[in-house]
């Protein structure tokens, strides 16, 4: 690659730095990064080599990175930069599946629009437009990736066409049909239906939920510092709350009376098989003495299970 200085508007000390990254695969056009530096021109030059030489590490590293390998890059960053394991459990899904059956093995310098519209006309022949657009957002995440770490000049996911997904309305089950819900379930497993009480009060999630431990309850309040995840890969973990956000959730007395009848539940167990409950143990557990949680996907599987049994 080769750069070029020139004075900036005629003003001392401001050099316009130029430099060439070849030609567009798509367009066939000369392609060029400008920066504007206020210095001296010995360090503007200094900058200049500096730039040069950033671009040709970038033609070195991206003339033959994969689409693949750039996915791969991607789920290194989202980790180390703390996105929860059920997120990139997700995103890897979509990969594996998705993207590099399809793309994987295209060099990112000379992956189209053309090639993504067609990827996602199949995809809509099995999956629905919301899933098919989540795997848009996760390629379109890497290439913007890529464009920011300057491996390439532009993310041609903007110019795909992603699916459209229409408004679904949300329709909250009834009084009666949410009484039916927490009959069945409770029956099922006394937990199940405290559980569902519980979320149908504070409007928490599965996971924040599954995630307390008494020392979270306070007289009519509830701290929901963190939440409760599964993947098959990592297990159940204990992590934050979905937006990275602890709040105090106050409770009526039907959720008072539902908690304590949960610590009540605990403390009984143990003492019909002579244990001694861990200290702050889960509000929902797993183990007899409250050591680990209950499983998240017990719960969700057995509300499937009732509503289906239901109709």
């Amino acid at each position: 690659m080769r750069g070029s200085i020139t004075s900036h508007k005629g003003q001392p000390d401001t050099w316009r730095l130029r430099v060439y990254l070849g030609v567009d695969p798509v367009t066939g056009k000369e392609r060029y990064r400008s920066r504007v530096v206020h210095a001296p021109k010995r360090q503007a030059e200094k900058i200049l080599n500096q730039m040069v030489q950033e671009a040709n590490a970038a033609v070195s590293t991206t003339s033959s990175m994969t689409v693949e390998q750039l996915l791969g890059h991607l789920i290194n960053y989202l980790r180390t930069n703390g996105r929860s394991h059920t997120t990139i459990a997700g995103y890897e899904w979509r990969i594996r599946d998705h993207l590099v059956p399809a793309i994987g093995d295209i060099p990112i310098t000379k992956l189209t629009a053309k090639h993504l519209d067609d990827l996602y006309t199949t995809l809509l022949e099995r999956y629905s437009p919301s899933t098919v657009r989540q795997t848009h957002a996760i390629i379109h995440r890497a290439l913007n990736q890529a464009e920011r770490w300057g491996w390439i000049d532009r993310n041609v996911a903007t110019l795909a066409t992603s699916p459209r997904v229409g408004r679904r309305e949300v329709k909250s089950p009834s009084e009666n049909q949410l009484r039916a819900i927490i009959d069945t379930m409770t029956k099922s497993n006394p937990q199940f239906g405290v559980a569902v009480v519980l979320a149908a009060l504070t409007g928490a999630r599965r996971g924040e939920l599954l995630g307390l431990r008494w020392a979270d309850i306070e007289h009519e309040y509830i701290s929901i510092r963190g939440s409760l995840t599964y993947t098959k890969a990592e297990g159940v973990k204990y992590g934050p709350t979905k937006t990275h956000q602890a709040r105090r959730v106050m409770l009526d007395d039907l959720g008072i009376a539902v908690i304590q009848s949960q610590k009540t539940h605990l403390a009984d167990m143990c003492a019909a098989l002579g244990l001694t409950p861990m200290e702050n143990p889960w509000l929902f557990f797993g183990e007899v003495d409250g050591s680990k949680p209950l499983h998240p996907d017990s719960i969700s599987s057995a509300f499937r299970r009732t509503t289906k049994k239901l109709g």
